[in-house]
């Protein structure tokens, strides 16, 4: 299991979250990026990519995206974004 560590900026928008049962769906996919983290889509928008790192990944929660990158050499999951998205479902 990937190591996993949050950025700040996740944990207060997942703070912000008003339905108990999308932030069920979030954490439920945060720790399945955890156990697989190849889970993620490489298809990203170039504005995220040029915030986040070409590197980057999304999987979708909706009304949510989760962005994070995966380290191969060290094992390590980076969360860096929950961006509410509602015309992604």
């Amino acid at each position: 299991m990937a190591s996993i560590g949050y950025s700040e900026n996740i944990l207060s928008k997942r703070a912000d979250v008003p339905s108990d049962r999308v932030l069920d769906k979030i954490d439920y996919m945060l720790h399945t990026i955890e156990l697989m983290p190849g889970v993620g889509s490489s298809l990203v928008s170039e504005g995220l990519v040029s915030r986040h790192g070409s590197d980057i990944l999304k999987v979708i929660v909706g009304p949510y995206l989760i962005l994070y990158s995966y380290d191969r050499a060290t094992d390590t999951v980076s969360v860096h974004d929950l961006i509410y998205a509602p015309s992604v479902h």
